[in-house]
C-alpha cells in the first residue's frame, strides 16, 4: 500500500486554525479583565491581517504585518508612557505583537502551498493528456480512447443518443512489414491514420490501438450512416502514399473494419467495442 502524499498546505492550514483557538482561549481566560471592544478591534486586525497575507504572499504579508505591529506597539507606548490611558499591560496586550507577524507567516505559507499544489494539478492534468496521445499520430492512445469511448457511452445512455465505433485493420499488413520491414511498416500506418484523420468530421474521435489497430469514435452516427462510412473509407484507403527516405510511393493496402452501432440494450462499453471486433474479423479487405 503507497504512502499518501504530503500536503504542505494542511499543514500550514492546521497551524493557522491552532493558532487562532489559541488567541481565543486567551481571550476567554482574560475576558472580564479586558476592553472588549479593544480587544475584538485588535482581533479583527489580526484576521485582515492573515487575509492579506494569504493572498499577497510571504514578502507583503510580512511587510504588512510588520507596519501593523510597528503602529500597534506605538500605540501601546504612547498609552502607558505618555497617554496613560493604560495604567498596566495585560499579557494578552503583547502577545498580539507576536501574534500578528505569526499568523502573516502561517496564512502567507498556506496561499503558496495552496497555489503550488493548484499548479502541481494543472501540470499532472497536462502530463495525463500527454500520455494519453499516440506520439507518431497525435490520436489518442489505447488508454486515452477507451476513455472517451466510456464517456461517450455514458452520456449517450444518458441522452438517448447513438454513436458508431470503427475499429480497422490493414488486413495485408504481414506482408507489407515483410516488404518494407518495420520502420516502413510503421510510416505505412501513419499514413493511412492521416488519410483518415483527413477524411473524418471534427467531432469523430480516432485512436491507435493494440495489434495495429486504429480505433474510430463517431459521436452521432447511427448504423446506416456507419456502413456509408465504411464503404467511403473501403475506397479512399485502397491505394495510401506514404513518404520514404526515397521519395513518395504509392502503396496498395487492404483495410478491414468493424463497425458497432450504439443499442439501448448495451450493458457498458465492451459488448460495442466487442459487435466491432466480431465484425473487423468477418471484413477482411
Amino acid at each position: 500500500m503507497g504512502s499518501k502524499e504530503f500536503r504542505s498546505d494542511i499543514v500550514w492550514f492546521n497551524s493557522f486554525i491552532i493558532t487562532v483557538l489559541c488567541v481565543f482561549a486567551i481571550i476567554l481566560l482574560h475576558f472580564e479583565a479586558l476592553d472588549i471592544f479593544f480587544t475584538f478591534g485588535v482581533f479583527c486586525i489580526f484576521l485582515l491581517v492573515a487575509v492579506l497575507a494569504y493572498m499577497f504572499g510571504l514578502q507583503r504579508g510580512l511587510l504588512i504585518s510588520i507596519s501593523v505591529t510597528f503602529f500597534y506597539g506605538s500605540y501601546l507606548i504612547y498609552a502607558v508612557m505618555i497617554g496613560k490611558t493604560m495604567m498596566t499591560v495585560d499579557p494578552l496586550y503583547v502577545a498580539w505583537l507576536f501574534l500578528i507577524p505569526l499568523i502573516s507567516v502561517l496564512e502567507a505559507k498556506l496561499g503558496e502551498s495552496i497555489a503550488s499544489n493548484s499548479a502541481l494539478a494543472k501540470d499532472i492534468e497536462a502530463i495525463e493528456e500527454l500520455v494519453t496521445l499516440d506520439g507518431a499520430t497525435g490520436f489518442y492512445n489505447n488508454q486515452g480512447f477507451f476513455k472517451k469511448l466510456d464517456e461517450e457511452f455514458w452520456r449517450a445512455k444518458r441522452y438517448n443518443e447513438v454513436f458508431t465505433l470503427l475499429l480497422l485493420q490493414i488486413a495485408n499488413f504481414d506482408e507489407i512489414q515483410m516488404a518494407y520491414c518495420n520502420v516502413g511498416a510503421g510510416r505505412i500506418l501513419i499514413a493511412v491514420d492521416k488519410n483518415i484523420d483527413q477524411q473524418m468530421r471534427g467531432t469523430d474521435i480516432n485512436g491507435v490501438l493494440v495489434d495495429n489497430t486504429l480505433g474510430i469514435l463517431m459521436p452521432g452516427t447511427d448504423a446506416a450512416g456507419a456502413d456509408t462510412v465504411v464503404e467511403k473509407m473501403h475506397l479512399f484507403l485502397t491505394v495510401v502514399a506514404v513518404d520514404f527516405e526515397d521519395g513518395q510511393k504509392n502503396i496498395k493496402v487492404k483495410p478491414s473494419i468493424g463497425a458497432a452501432a450504439f443499442k439501448e440494450s448495451d450493458i457498458d462499453v465492451i459488448e460495442v467495442y466487442e459487435r466491432a471486433k466480431t465484425e473487423l474479423t468477418y471484413d477482411r479487405g
